[in-house]
């Protein structure tokens, strides 16, 4: 199991390089294109809102390795440590469960487009290619968040400096108004 997370999160950044690269390198000979030679590349803009959709969902992705995702947590530094990781738990379980919700909606849609194909106007890619990262990704948003619940260290590594910060304020104030 931990050879598979190794290899995600190496496939991952990899990944995340390439994608990154050429949304530049794309954006690049747009910008070049249009301004210097003043003839536009019709194809790039929409190869490059692709690129940044794809970019974007591997990002969400690579930030759950280690508790990068979007999660607010301070107030939990001033609850009793048993019931605040109880609470992470329960929303970690929730997220998991709206993940294999959201999982089954993309491989429902991915098979309607099988079925009833339509391309981009523009580069004429099939739009399977293009939804195809959700229920990829969703499912390794799963894989991810699963470990992470396993981890000794969860409640700790759950909290970024701005939100340890943030509670040792609170637990401050909260000493203050009690003297």
């Amino acid at each position: 199991m931990k050879r598979l997370f190794m290899w995600l999160n190496r496939a991952d950044q990899v990944v995340l390089i390439c994608l990154l690269s050429t949304l530049v390198c794309v954006l690049f000979l747009q910008v070049t294109s249009r301004f210097i030679f003043k003839l536009p590349i019709e194809w790039s803009e929409e190869m490059a809102r692709f690129l940044f959709i794809w970019f974007c969902w591997f990002g969400c992705s690579y930030a759950t390795i280690n508790y990068h995702h979007i999660r607010i947590t301070a107030h939990f530094r001033i609850m009793p440590v048993p019931l605040a990781l109880l609470l992470l738990r329960v929303g970690d379980v929730l997220w998991i469960l709206f993940n294999l919700v959201v999982i089954w909606g993309g491989v429902l849609y991915l098979m309607s487009i099988r079925e009833y194909p339509y391309r981009a106007m523009i580069t004429d890619i099939d739009m399977f290619w293009i939804f195809l990262p959700i229920p990829v990704i969703f499912t390794i948003f799963t894989l991810r968040v699963a470990k992470n619940l396993f981890d000794r260290d969860y409640f700790d590594r759950s909290m970024s400096e701005v939100e340890l910060e943030a509670a040792e304020e609170i637990a401050i104030a909260q000493t203050g108004a009690k003297q």
